[in-house]
């Protein structure tokens, strides 16, 4: 185990300096993941002129991220990068080059980030609002939750143990996080708890019948990651998707 993990670590980082290398050729810049919800919601805190400017910018930094990002054999992972990280890391950086300090660019991230889950929730997200008109829905949302595990955070990634796993609870601890890692290597790990406190707004969307439990990560500066559900089925039931709070930039 410890052996692939080092394998995965060793080529993130010779993927990062290959990439670095081939990268001096010119590139149309692609259209960046969620860019145009993002203009949309900083457009009501800056402006429509600069909210443009602005991400015009964030999208020709991810643009470059993109040509230089390390290429992995699972394109699970690649997809992570390109869809994920990159986008999140592209925008930190223009902040942090625009003057702003690491907690006042953290601030302003997770601002961004609660408006756009709220205001435009993803898919992901209306699943889970969708969730309080299942059927026996805890037992649905534990195979989901494992299946998921296995196919969209699949080792050496991320690596976890199952602690409790039946009709009243599902908890897992994870030992090893895939963006963190690559994090790390583009000297941001700072950046991590802005994606873990994204599971705390997707969780909030699920049936009050599923109490979320998670208390630290690793990105959070925890050894690890200690994601917990439990099952009160005679709580009310989740409020209406739409139903929460719809914060506004700023």
């Amino acid at each position: 185990m410890l052996k692939n993990v080092a394998k995965f670590l060793l080529g993130l980082a010779i993927g990062a300096v290959g990439g670095t290398l081939i990268a001096k050729k010119r590139f149309a810049t692609p259209r960046m993941p969620n860019a145009k919800i993002w203009q949309r919601i900083l457009t009501e805190k800056m402006g429509e002129l600069n909210a443009a400017i602005f991400m015009t910018r964030v999208e020709q930094r991810y643009g470059e991220l993109k040509v230089q990002r390390p290429v992995f054999d699972k394109a699970v992972f690649n997809s992570h990068v390109v869809g994920n990280i990159l986008p999140g890391l592209a925008l930190y950086q223009i902040l942090r080059e625009d003057g702003k300090d690491v907690k006042t660019a953290l601030v302003e991230i997770d601002a961004l980030f609660e408006a756009w889950f709220y205001q435009f929730p993803p898919l992901n997200m209306r699943l889970n609002q969708l969730m309080k008109f299942a059927p026996e829905n805890f037992d649905i949302f534990r195979k989901l939750t494992l299946f998921a595990m296995d196919n969209a955070f699949p080792a050496p990634g991320w690596q976890y143990d199952i602690v409790q796993n039946d009709e009243n609870s599902l908890a897992f601890d994870i030992h090893h996080c895939f963006y963190i890692d690559v994090l790390k290597q583009y000297n941001a790990p700072e950046l991590t708890p802005v994606f873990c406190k994204l599971d705390d707004i997707l969780m909030g969307a699920m049936p009050e019948s599923i109490k979320w439990g998670r208390a630290q990560t690793i990105g959070m500066g925890a050894e690890y990651c200690n994601f917990r559900w439990d099952y009160e089925p005679n709580s009310p039931g989740a409020k209406p998707p739409g139903s929460a709070r719809k914060p506004r930039w700023g």
